[in-house]
């Protein structure tokens, strides 16, 4: 009797390239389903196999033994000459394509008529703003032709390749953030929203004051991203003493990737909304950005969109004479704080936002004035 493992690996290939990868696509995708992986990053590797796959149907002659670097690089040109061509586009039709930024991409899309662009066609230019699309396709195909290479009952490896693609090197960007004392003057703002948002906006209701106002003090005092933000519930938000203070347990329960964590405020900031939810809404597994129907007059259990909030939180950076924009300011503005004024540990500060420590000083310190 043979011992055999419990899924058994499939043949590379069986003569038509489209056919075997798309074969190999959907094993791939199959398997990130078992683990879990969350829907939004589900969604993101499909779209980029999506068009990996339009490059492989055109070029049905190569096979899954040919595959090689320069069919790799050869698709990353492709790729970015298509992104070259939508810029054209949308920039004609606003209106606004001059002959230097027609040039620009021009440039982009000539390389792809190039037969020799470097050794494996490695080397070919690639514009900055397409460093991040180009380089989460790259990503997502090597996971791929990993998948590939651990799967196969040829022991076909193709990860000795990657050496050979394309090195996308994202070039430095400065990033804005929320500085420790534009932070706490915001949080002394939305703290006392509710008493005066109709100074700013008549029509607003007071529902949703408190709504906005405790969503922005959440980005301010956790480091939550948006999309995490929006998706807390009142069930998610426990009270707890320590050394005679109280504390709210925040629980981030739709994380990226899926994951689960757990962060700490003060209750003073939030409690008087906290109190208000919990007299407002019907019950505590409604998320505290739930939508209100005036048609119906009650809550809907569901979240508010994180654009709406990303509005309302440039408004206010507005309001208050901050020259900035976008809710990521205040992610990074928590991790200056908790880093350099608190003295955590980066480990520390990482596992609460939600992100490694690698990732959290490549982009959230680097060009961090405070930090340095």
């Amino acid at each position: 009797m043979k011992i055999i493992d419990d899924e058994a690996l499939s043949p590379l290939s069986s003569g038509n390239i489209k056919e075997d990868m798309q074969f190999w696509i959907s094993q791939f995708i199959e398997q990130k389903e078992l683990e879990r992986v969350a829907p939004k990053t589900l969604k993101s590797y499909r779209d980029a196999l999506n068009t990996f796959m339009g490059f492989v149907e055109k070029y049905k002659d190569n096979t899954m033994e040919s595959i090689g670097a320069k069919f790799i690089n050869r698709y990353l040109i492709e790729y970015q000459s298509h992104l070259a061509q939508k810029k054209i586009q949308d920039l004609q039709n606003k209106g606004i394509c001059n002959a230097e930024v027609l040039e620009k991409y021009k440039e982009i899309e000539e390389q792809k008529k190039n037969k020799f662009l470097g050794k494996n066609d490695a080397h070919f230019k690639i514009s900055t703003e397409f460093e991040n699309s180009l380089d989460h396709r790259l990503t997502v195909v090597k996971m791929l032709l990993k998948y590939i290479s651990d799967n196969n009952d040829e022991e076909h490896d193709y990860t000795p390749l990657f050496r050979k693609f394309a090195v996308i090197k994202h070039k430095d960007k400065f990033t804005e953030y929320i500085t420790i004392d534009e932070m706490d003057e915001v949080i002394s703002f939305m703290s006392v929203w509710m008493d005066v948002h109709k100074q700013y906006k008549p029509k607003s209701q007071t529902r949703s004051a408190y709504r906005d106002s405790v969503l922005i003090i959440l980005y301010a005092l956790t480091g939550a991203r948006s999309e995490e933000v929006v998706k807390i519930r009142l069930q998610d938000i426990s009270l707890f003493k320590h050394n005679g203070r109280e504390y709210y347990r925040i629980k981030i329960q739709e994380g990226k990737g899926g994951k689960v964590r757990e962060i700490g405020i003060e209750a003073g900031f939030i409690k008087r909304h906290i109190e208000f939810f919990k007299k407002e809404l019907p019950s505590d597994d409604y998320y505290l950005s739930s939508t209100y129907s005036k048609m119906l007059q009650t809550y809907q259990n569901k979240h508010v969109h994180q654009d709406t909030i990303r509005r309302f939180g440039n408004y206010i950076l507005q309001i208050l004479n901050i020259n900035k924009k976008g809710l990521h300011t205040f992610r990074r503005g928590y991790a200056t704080r908790r880093i350099v004024y608190d003295k955590a540990e980066l480990a520390v500060v990482a596992k609460e936002m939600g992100n490694t420590a690698g990732v959290l000083e490549k982009y959230y310190l680097k060009h961090n004035a405070e930090m340095v």
